[in-house]
């Protein structure tokens, strides 16, 4: 699985494990009472959602950020071998 797809297969699966806690705390639980776990069990779901998100969002960044870092490398690299190559070929022209 790709990076990318992490997130929100995640969140997709916390959401389906929380759904079926809260159908058996439903049934186990006085209608009120229920009510008020369903809320708090969705309010996690969405926490936990965010978070995932938010998290995706870091990953990504610092992603970017080392292709960034890699391209810089790449062409300090280059130059430096160019310089390398461009320093014997001077000393034998003199």
């Amino acid at each position: 699985m790709r990076p990318g797809a992490r997130g929100p297969a995640l969140a997709g699966l916390l959401a389906v494990a929380l759904s079926s806690c809260l159908q058996v705390a439903a049934g186990a639980q006085a209608p009120g009472a229920a009510r008020n776990g369903v809320a708090r069990q969705r309010a996690e779901v969405q926490r936990l959602q965010q978070a995932v998100a938010a998290k995706e969002s870091d990953s990504q960044a610092a992603a970017e950020k080392l292709k960034r870092q890699d391209a810089e490398i790449a062409e300090l690299r280059r130059q430096l071998q160019a310089a390398q190559q461009a320093g014997p070929a001077a000393g034998k022209g003199h």
